[in-house]
């Protein structure tokens, strides 16, 4: 039996003190040994071996992960979210159009992601909130889908790599967008005892954060 035995703030404070990582500290190349790109990985780029030993602590447990767009002081207003190829638009399927049946049978709802929307987080801006039960890293492996440059898939799993996608849909290569800017956050909450403390945790982080990528909206 298993029940609420942390305190979600509590929790939030701690996973504060974990400040963001750069995204290729579980990254490596991968290409053929001729330099060419690798048909597995177009993007040149695969997730590290979940044993290797340069992996952070506890990334391979169950817990609650945070992906963030990681601010540049250095970019000078050249980063890629206030740039030609973002489209500050994030549309999302909105309720049923009563009536209809074809694939336009949803209402669109298109959310605009304003310059004083993004310069509110004073600082890296965070993209996603998410948990696992078993194992953080496998379940950052399904968001990021690294080894595309392109992607255009669709699952309950991908939501990273999905926003991703939406707001650079003119951009060429969305994982180079990733390797360059993106970082995450952890903290490990493993196993089944830790079910009721992952659910508040998680809730309560996306509320503390506002993630661009947890918007969801009424069906």
């Amino acid at each position: 039996m298993v029940s609420l035995t942390r305190n979600a703030d509590q929790l939030f404070s701690e996973l504060e003190l974990h400040k963001p990582r750069p995204i290729t500290d579980i990254l490596e190349t991968k290409s053929n040994k001729d330099g060419t790109p690798h048909k597995k990985y177009p993007s040149g780029w695969k997730l590290k071996a979940s044993l290797d030993p340069s992996l952070p602590k506890g990334i391979n447990q169950g817990g609650i992960y945070v992906f963030w767009w990681l601010k540049d002081p250095k970019e000078n207003g050249l980063d890629p979210l206030y740039g030609s190829t973002c489209s500050r638009v994030y549309t999302l399927q909105g309720k049923k159009i009563t009536g209809k049946t074809s694939s336009e049978a949803f209402h669109q709802i298109d959310i605009n992601i304003t310059d004083s929307w993004l310069e509110s987080y004073n600082g890296h801006i965070p993209l996603y909130v998410g948990k696992s039960a078993d194992s953080i890293f496998k379940r950052m492996d399904l968001h990021l889908k690294i080894n595309r440059d392109k992607y255009r898939g669709k699952s309950t799993s991908d939501q990273l790599r999905r926003g991703i996608e939406r707001l650079f849909c003119e951009h060429s290569n969305t994982a180079d967008l990733i390797v360059k800017h993106l970082g995450y956050s952890f903290i490990s909450l493993h196993g089944q005892e830790d079910v009721v403390n992952r659910f508040y945790l998680e809730d309560y982080a996306i509320g503390k954060l506002l993630p661009l990528f947890n918007i969801d909206i009424e069906r």
